[in-house]
């Protein structure tokens, strides 16, 4: 059936009852049809480091338009608002019971290119997001303790020489051919648009269901690979743990994805120059100054700089020579650029901590200092980018990248109604996330292959 915000509190215990039975939960929150400020393609590049996607894609803008309104009508819209608010506020309290008893339940959550459904859900159902990507792993590692992206999944071995498109509509269909074995489903009854010869894209619940047919059809290859072959892979099989808790960057040159359990890739970006020049280049005018360089892929970083990537590392200095007499650009290494900019942020952030240290002094009580006031300088030092949407883009441009029983717990409707406020402080948002940490380490997967088998085929891999 249908769960919508009319019929929810009436048939939550329908979806608790789903929740124990499931093998893993398949996610789409359709967050690309957010208009919210700049879109995400205008405000990241392909050089961003995981710290700077993630400050990217947590920065939202807010517009407010201004109207002059008499005091009556004032009042009535301020109550319709206020009554709206109360709803929505009621409604998300509510659906937070949902993300919790997933994430109770310790099973995997599965999801396409899933990096902005995880940060809005972490954001609106549990707590606010972290002021940084150490804190936010953490965080969600607790929230959803086995994650998996299907757009990695698939854009790596033993599937990224079979698999050439890997959007969500084209990956479906590849994955209806030879060497693949579709699951073969029975849609429910009154659900006739969720049978897949009847495309309906970019409809959240649909979009969460493919994904999960891709899903299984993926897993069940890689059963294919045991002796003897294995037709059925669960959700809870070794076979998939490498891909286990990293979820996809899109856009970024030489990082595939962000790793939530441990250190990101950093690649060495020797071959890459930063380079700064007046507002009024174009890319054309990039590509001028760089065609004794052979092939060159540029990310535009503002109105008056980018990121060039050369060929060959050895070029770099050659590069950078060119540009020391120089008026109108400049030239530095990828290395100089980035150690210039932590020297900045260090700097910032003495500055700000001794600030503190000034005015600590001066307070009676310094441990009575408010959590806003204690993270100010954070949020001081978030990414701001402003909007080219006019001049960015990627050059050339990039194609789309290419249980074997179920864990379940009774789900109590005391612990429900203890983490029901989405609107608690982080400190206690900080307790949950220990208490589900416990519960992850609790929950260890059940192997279902031997330690000679053939699973380290699959291990994702550190270079791309």
């Amino acid at each position: 059936m249908e769960i919508i915000r009319s019929n929810f509190k009436s048939n939550l215990h329908k979806v608790y009852q789903a929740i124990e039975e499931a093998d893993f939960f398949a996610i789409d929150g359709e967050f690309s049809g957010i208009s919210d400020g700049p879109s995400v393609s205008a405000l990241t590049n392909g050089f961003d480091t995981p710290e700077e996607r993630y400050q990217k894609l947590k920065k939202k803008e807010r517009y407010i338009v201004i109207s002059k309104v008499d005091e009556e009508e004032r009042k009535r819209r301020e109550q319709q608002k206020h009554a709206k608010e109360q709803e929505e506020l009621n409604d998300a309290v509510g659906f937070s019971r949902v993300i919790h008893a997933i994430a109770n339940s310790g099973k995997l959550v599965i999801g396409h290119n899933m990096l902005l459904d995880v940060m809005h859900t972490v954001h609106q159902f549990y707590c606010p997001l972290p002021a940084d990507l150490s804190e936010f792993k953490e965080m969600t590692t607790c929230v959803f303790p086995r994650l998996l992206d299907t757009k990695l999944m698939a854009s790596t071995q033993p599937f990224k020489d079979i698999i050439n498109n890997t959007s969500l509509a084209e990956l479906e269909k590849r994955l209806k051919e030879t060497p693949f074995n579709p699951p073969k489903v029975e849609s429910a009854e009154g659900f006739p648009s969720y049978d897949t010869a009847s495309e309906q894209l970019h409809e959240a619940g649909y979009d969460a269901y493919i994904t999960g047919l891709c899903f299984i059809s993926m897993a069940n290859y890689l059963g294919s690979f045991l002796s003897p072959p294995k037709i059925h892979v669960s959700a809870r099989s070794k076979l998939i743990e490498p891909f286990f808790n990293k979820l996809f960057l899109m856009r970024v040159m030489d990082i595939p994805y962000l790793n939530l359990e441990g250190p990101d890739l950093q690649p060495k970006r020797d071959h890459v120059l930063h380079v700064t020049f007046p507002k009024e280049w174009k890319t054309s005018d990039l590509y001028q100054l760089f065609s004794a360089f052979g092939n060159i892929q540029i990310s535009w970083i503002d109105d008056t700089s980018a990121f060039v990537s050369l060929s060959q590392p050895e070029q770099v200095k050659i590069a950078v020579n060119t540009s020391k007499y120089a008026e109108s650009y400049r030239i530095q290494t990828y290395a100089e650029y980035m150690g210039r900019k932590q020297e900045e942020k260090q700097i910032k952030r003495k500055w700000t901590e001794d600030g503190w240290k000034e005015a600590d002094s001066k307070r009676l009580n310094p441990q009575c200092i408010p959590y806003s006031l204690q993270n100010h300088y954070y949020h001081n030092n978030s990414f701001t980018a402003p909007s080219t949407v006019g001049k960015r883009n990627l050059s050339p441009s990039q194609e789309e990248a290419g249980l074997e029983d179920g864990v379940s717990g009774d789900i109590s409707d005391t612990e429900l109604e203890q983490t029901d406020s989405c609107a608690e402080p982080l400190s206690e948002g900080r307790k949950k996330a220990k208490k589900l940490k416990r519960m992850k380490k609790e929950l260890s997967p059940a192997g279902s292959i031997s330690t000679n088998s053939p699973a380290t085929l699959f291990e994702v891999p550190d270079t791309w």
